[in-house]
C-alpha cells in the first residue's frame, strides 16, 4: 500500500505519546514493506531537520519520503492553537496536492488533514479514504480545572467537524469507543486499533527490585493528575518515587526519596529507568490509551491508573490498581495498599503485566491489525 501519515510531530523531535505513536506506526509500516509519505513537524525555535536525518531514525527507510514543516508560531490568543492547527493543515494540503490522488490511504492524527477534509467535502481534491485519529478525545472528557474546561470547549466543535468528515476515526477501544459513540460517530465508522509497544521492550519475566518504587513519566499537565499526586507525595515521606518529564522548579518536593531525572527521549535509557521500578502511576483526568502504561507494563511494572479513556483495555485487578479520577484519597489508599502487598503477589501481578502487552499489546500483533483494517477499507 502507498500510505499518507500526517502527524503534528514525531519522537524524537517532539515529546509526547501521540508523537511516539506516530513514529512506531510509520516505522512498523515501513518494516511491513508498505511506501509512506510522513509529513511531520517541529515547534518553536527547533531547527527543521534534513530528510536524510529523519529517515536514520527508521529501520526500513528506502520506502519513506518526508516532508518537515515548521508548525505556526503561537500568538498566546485564546483559541489560537486552533487557528494554527488549521494553518498547518493548510500547509500540508498545499505541498501534497499533486500527490494526493496517488495515497491508497491517508492517516491523519489531530488537525493535521482538516484542510485536506475541507477540500474533499466540495470535491476539489480527490483522494483514497482519510482516517482521523484524535487518540484521548480529552476535550470530551471531564476536564480538570476551569481553564482545561474552557480549552474542551473551543476544541469540541472543530474536533468534531473533522471526525465526521473523515471517512473513519481510529479509537483505542474502551470509552474512547463509546465517546466517539456519544458524538455522533456511527460504529460503522469506527476502527478499533488499540496502542503498542515495541515487541524487542517486551521482557520475559522481571526480579523486582528490593525497594518498592514508584514511577511518573509525564508532562506536568494539569490533566495528568499530577497535582493529586504530588499532594499524596507530599503526605507520605516514606513513598520513594521518580519523575521523568519537566517538571517545573517550584514543583520539586525536595526529600531524598524524590528523585527527577528530566525529559528522557532515549528508549533505552527510559528501559533502565523502568526496570529500577516497581510501579507506574497514570493518574490522569481524560487519557487514550497511554504510552507509559503500555511500556511500563511492557517492563514488568505494575500499573496504578484511573478508569479514564481505553485504560481498562490495559490494567484490571489482575495486573495493577484502578482509580478514580481526581481522588487524592483514592490514589492516597492504594499506594498504602501497594505498600504493603508481599513480594510473592508482587511478582505474580507483575508477571501479570508482561503478559497483558505480550498476548495483546505488541506491535508485531498490533500492525497486522492496522494492515488488515487498511486494507478492508480501501
Amino acid at each position: 500500500m502507498k500510505i499518507c501519515l500526517l502527524t503534528d510531530g514525531i519522537a524524537s523531535y517532539v515529546t509526547g505519546g501521540m508523537q511516539r505513536h506516530s513514529f512506531n506506526l510509520c516505522n512498523e509500516l515501513l518494516k511491513y514493506g508498505h511506501e509512506v509519505t510522513l509529513v511531520h513537524c517541529v515547534y518553536g525555535r527547533s531547527s527543521l531537520p534534513k530528510k536524510e536525518e529523519v529517515k536514520l531514525l527508521f529501520e526500513k527507510p528506502e520506502n519513506l519520503s518526508v516532508y518537515s514543516l515548521r508548525f505556526p508560531a503561537s500568538s498566546g490568543m485564546p483559541g489560537h492553537y486552533i487557528k494554527e492547527s488549521y494553518q498547518y493543515s493548510f500547509a500540508i494540503t498545499s505541498l501534497l496536492k499533486e500527490q494526493l490522488p496517488l495515497f491508497d490511504l491517508i492517516y491523519v492524527k489531530g488537525f493535521s488533514g482538516w484542510d485536506l477534509l475541507q477540500q474533499k467535502k466540495k470535491g476539489k481534491i480527490k483522494t483514497g479514504p482519510i482516517l482521523v485519529n484524535f487518540h484521548g478525545l480529552e476535550m470530551f472528557q471531564e476536564p480538570a480545572s476551569f481553564g482545561e474546561r474552557l480549552k474542551s470547549y473551543l476544541l469540541k466543535s472543530p474536533v468534531k467537524w473533522n471526525l465526521n468528515q473523515a471517512d473513519y476515526c481510529i479509537s483505542y477501544g474502551g470509552k474512547i469507543t463509546s465517546l466517539l459513540n456519544r458524538i455522533g460517530i456511527h460504529s460503522s465508522k469506527i476502527l478499533v486499533i488499540p496502542g503498542a509497544v515495541s515487541d524487542d521492550t517486551l521482557l520475559e519475566k522481571r526480579a523486582l527490585p528490593t525497594n518498592n518504587k514508584f514511577l511518573f513519566v509525564g508532562r506536568y499537565e494539569r490533566r495528568k493528575g499530577i497535582e493529586e499526586l504530588m499532594q499524596v507525595v507530599s503526605s507520605k515521606p516514606e513513598m520513594e518515587i521518580s519523575f521523568v518529564g519537566a517538571i517545573p522548579p517550584s514543583k520539586k518536593i525536595k526529600r531524598d526519596n524524590v528523585r527527577y531525572y528530566g525529559d528522557i527521549k532515549d528508549v533505552k535509557e527510559l528501559n533502565k529507568i523502568y526496570d529500577e521500578h516497581t510501579f507506574i502511576l497514570s493518574p490522569s483526568h481524560s487519557e487514550g490509551m497511554p504510552n507509559v502504561l503500555l511500556e511500563g507494563m511492557s517492563r514488568g511494572l505494575i500499573p496504578i491508573a484511573t478508569t479514564v479513556g481505553a485504560v481498562e483495555e490495559l490494567v484490571n485487578r489482575s495486573n495493577g490498581f484502578l482509580l478514580e479520577p481526581k481522588n487524592v484519597t483514592s490514589i492516597q489508599e492504594t499506594v498504602e495498599r501497594a505498600l504493603s502487598i508481599e513480594a510473592p503477589e508482587l511478582e505474580i501481578l507483575s508477571s501479570e503485566a508482561i503478559h497483558t502487552i505480550r498476548t495483546n499489546f505488541t506491535w508485531s500483533q498490533i500492525i497486522s491489525q492496522t494492515v488488515e483494517n487498511f486494507q478492508r477499507v480501501i
